[in-house]
C-alpha cells in the first residue's frame, strides 16, 4: 500500500463521520422545528 493510499483510507473516515453528523443533526432540527409548529415536545 502506498503513502497516497494509506493516507486517503486513514482521511476517508473523519468526513464519514462528519456526514453522519450532519444527516442527525439535521433530523434533530426538523423534528425540533415540526414540534414547535405543532406546539408540543420533542420527546
Amino acid at each position: 500500500m502506498n503513502e497516497f493510499t494509506l493516507g486517503a483510507y486513514i482521511l476517508v473516515w473523519p468526513v464519514l463521520t462528519l456526514w453522519v453528523l450532519v444527516a442527525l443533526c439535521r433530523g434533530v432540527l426538523k423534528d425540533l422545528r415540526q414540534a414547535k409548529q405543532e406546539n408540543r415536545d420533542l420527546v
